[in-house]
């Protein structure tokens, strides 16, 4: 089985270079399985900081499951390193960055189907057991790469065209389910499902991934949803709608009581509760609480997605599942990882069998209730946090001064960046304004993206002490009472 993780490339050439390795020897895809993602130069920074402990972005990075890997390949040999969900022994996991095999493609003069068939080959033979440290296994790396490409149809001239296109997301292929048990798949069923866990447990990020499109801002701060915002998932006999929230917290100020007042609207008016674990700190004292008071107290249905189970190991996994299990009146329990999108369809069809029989409520056009304007906003408040990082905590808002298209198609867009204390200043704008700028650009990117269009963005800084505190200032930037009422 070979899952492989990516929607802004083709997974042609990766598919064709995986199945190539397990034929090369003589793998059944139905008896091991290994997982390919490609991720941003931030993302594998991330992980040669956390698993290399350098600071560097690469090509390519392995991660084997197995101590050896002996040959000819037999499964019984690893009976402990079997996923007892698929019956396949776990090889490992291969991450690409994307940005440099576009560089290295250019740089080689192939394309770029023929690089990432080529990453995808090279990151697999690590998780058999080869390397290239000593020259005499280095050579025979290069050996084996070059009849793998061969054998997938990706020689070095391979064209781009010549290849098919499969940009769904994911490898696998959704089953041909119901809707839930005992539900006719003629009936339509759509309800509403709350969105509920501790700050930074990856709420927004799971929203995102089941709904396709980007709809809460995604940062690594905790307590970075403030509205609660509409992420609707169209299936072919079922509506979705989630409703995000902010992270459970204590609130501090003006800001916080709004934030929990959201949390509190989004439970009350539900059908069903997600309820997202980290899986990285485990089943909290305070996450059992939560469940137990959703389930027992408010009467709702709780499905428990236990997040991040690519961050920790299978046997952790085991662990908090089993702490889970003790929580009674749950409906289910499913492990996933939203950054990895791993594991989502099952999640889904959990959620399905607590729908309503009843019509569509919104279009399939749609994918939140929110406007471009506040999404707009989040997008740059969430290139905020993630630049600043620590150095500013959570005492940024976004106001949007101006949206307007111009009759040339370009979208003139004005906002003002809102502090909280004038030291912070210095720190968004940076020396000689590199900061904002960085800033200003991340997210025009993304705008245009949004938007389908070309973007003018201007960013203002501007400080205005206590605002968390200010009911008109909270008006102002959109956290009004509506959004709890």
């Amino acid at each position: 089985m070979i899952n492989i993780f990516c929607t802004a490339y083709n997974k042609a050439p990766l598919r064709l270079a995986a199945e190539a390795v397990f034929q090369k020897f003589n793998i059944p895809l139905s008896s091991a399985e290994a997982e390919i993602g490609i991720v941003s130069e931030e993302e594998i920074r991330a992980l040669n900081k956390e698993k290399r402990n350098i600071d560097a972005v690469t090509d390519v990075l392995s991660f084997p499951a197995l101590e050896s890997v002996r040959f000819p390949f037999d499964p019984k040999e690893y009976a402990a390193d079997v996923n007892p969900e698929t019956g396949c022994v776990i090889l490992g996991e291969v991450y690409i960055c994307g940005k440099r095999a576009e560089e290295q493609a250019e740089e080689y003069g192939h394309s770029l189907s023929r690089e990432l068939g080529f990453l995808t080959a090279h990151g697999l033979l690590h998780l058999l057991g080869f390397d290239h440290v000593v020259p005499e296994e280095a050579e025979k790396m290069e050996r084996l790469q070059e009849e793998i490409l061969a054998a997938a149809g990706l020689p070095r001239d391979a064209e781009e065209d010549a290849l098919p296109q499969e940009f769904d997301g994911v490898s696998e292929e959704e089953p041909n389910t119901e809707a839930g048990e005992g539900k006719e798949e003629t009936d339509f069923y759509s309800g509403f499902i709350a969105i509920l866990g501790r700050p930074n447990a990856g709420k927004s990020t799971l929203i995102n991934a089941l709904v396709g499109e980007k709809v809460s801002i995604v940062s690594w701060k905790p307590q970075t949803t403030r509205n609660k915002i509409l992420g609707i998932r169209n299936d072919k006999n079922c509506q979705l709608i989630f409703v995000d929230t902010p992270g459970l917290h204590k609130p501090k100020n003006a800001l916080g009581e709004f934030m929990m007042h959201s949390v509190t609207s989004a439970l009350e008016s539900v059908d069903a509760v997600l309820y997202v674990v980290d899986g990285e700190k485990g089943l909290s004292a305070e996450d059992k609480a939560n469940v137990e008071r959703y389930v027992k107290e408010a009467g709702k249905k709780v499905v428990i997605a236990l997040n991040k189970i690519d961050h920790i190991t299978r046997e952790r996994v085991m662990e908090i599942l089993t702490d889970i299990s003790r929580i009674e009146g749950m409906a289910a329990v499913v492990p996933v990882s939203a950054l990895r999108e791993k594991n989502l369809v099952p999640l889904v069809e959990e959620l399905k069998k607590l729908m309503h029989k009843g019509p569509k409520l919104f279009s399939d056009e749609m994918y939140t209730d929110r406007s471009v304007r506040f999404l707009t906003s989040e997008i740059i408040r969430e290139k905020a946090f993630r630049l600043l990082d620590k150095e500013i905590p959570y005492g940024v808002g976004v106001i949007i001064n101006k949206f307007e298209e111009k009759k040339n198609h370009v979208t003139e867009i004005d906002a003002t960046i809102i502090l909280q204390k004038a030291a912070h200043k210095p720190i968004v704008l940076g020396k000689n304004g590199e900061m904002i700028k960085k800033i200003s650009t991340y997210s025009r990117e993304d705008i245009e993206k949004l938007l389908g269009g070309k973007v003018f963005l201007t960013l203002w800084v501007k400080v205005k002490e206590d605002w968390r505190d200010d009911p008109a200032m909270l008006n102002e930037i959109g956290y009004t009472k509506q959004d709890y009422q």
